[in-house]
């Protein structure tokens, strides 16, 4: 591998570690904007029923922090845990935080039970997309090993 093809797997190596960090960050202030919100937008029918909302705002977080955590190397299991801890944490916190500011949003454990539910189906998403998880390993492998 030539001196120049090297700096260019590193640049777009660098840039992919950026994008795959700034993906969830948004999103987590999104979550965080809406959660806060005293009257977030509301969506028609059954696509606005609260709780589904929940689970799939927790489940895209936990994919996008599942890519950030593939580009740090982990096991494809070990990415499944951290990336669902880290949401249901980042949901538990921002129902306490419903809990003690006052902006006319209340704190619930059935929020809480849904943010879980989408962060076990995200990392059931997650572990079911080979091409990215193995494919992501290979070229590790290929290129660094």
């Amino acid at each position: 591998m030539t001196a120049r093809n090297n700096l260019k797997l590193q640049t777009s190596s660098s840039l992919e570690f950026i994008i795959r960090l700034v993906a969830p960050l948004a999103w987590a202030s999104i979550i965080l904007w809406l959660s806060l919100t005293s009257s977030p937008p509301q969506l028609p029918g059954l696509l606005g029923w609260d709780k589904l909302l929940h689970a799939g705002a927790y489940g895209l977080l936990t994919l996008l922090i599942a890519q950030y955590l593939l580009s740090l190397s982990l096991s494809p299991a070990k990415i499944c845990w951290y990336a669902g801890l880290a949401a249901v944490s980042y949901g538990a916190l921002l129902e306490v935080m419903q809990l003690l500011v006052q902006t006319g949003r209340t704190a619930e454990w059935w929020d809480l039970f849904a943010d879980v539910v989408g962060a076990f189906l995200g990392c059931v998403i997650f572990r079911q997309m080979p091409g990215v998880t193995c494919q992501r390993h290979e070229d590790r492998d290929k290129n660094y090993g």
